[in-house]
């Protein structure tokens, strides 16, 4: 299976990320959406649930499973298709909305602790890398306005990331 890393006996993992990259055909790598880290991110979180549903038969029952894959999917191709947009307005456009699917396999996510155990905390992290990564791309290309919106409304913690 590619993607993968076998430690003798012991179960199969899927590859670190940077590994991972390393194995991506040229018809991928080879387009300038490769250079958009959350993009490349957006694959390689399709990669592992990829993976994760082959090793866990449990995944194929899950109730979330449609939902978390649609979710997961919504996420690289939005980011693929604001890419190609001309417009700001656009490009920002789709890149909400592959914040909202990010956020969403986020949540998504938390309905397979069952099946997956401690791999779900994993997943996670790559899709809070990948939503920081849009806020940021979002908040910048957006013009400077006055209105407020709803990360505007109430504290922020050190930690927090929108």
């Amino acid at each position: 299976m590619a993607g993968v890393a076998s430690c003798g006996m012991t179960k199969p993992e899927m590859l670190p990320i940077a590994e991972w990259e390393k194995g991506v055909d040229d018809v991928r790598s080879g387009d300038p959406l490769w250079t958009v880290q959350a993009y490349r991110m957006s694959v390689y979180a399709i990669a592992c649930h990829t993976f994760d549903r082959v090793r866990s038969p449990a995944m194929t029952k899950a109730p979330a499973l449609d939902q978390l894959t649609r979710a997961l999917g919504s996420v690289a191709a939005n980011i693929a298709e604001g890419y190609s947009r001309s417009s700001i307005a656009d490009r920002v456009r789709f890149y909400g909305y592959a914040l909202g699917s990010t956020r969403e396999a986020i949540a998504w996510y938390d309905t397979l602790a069952m099946e997956l155990g401690e791999t779900v905390a994993h997943r996670q992290r790559i899709l809070v890398q990948i939503r920081r990564l849009l806020l940021t791309t979002v908040r910048n290309a957006r013009p400077t306005t006055s209105t407020r919106s709803m990360n505007d409304i109430g504290r922020r913690s050190a930690d927090s990331d929108s």
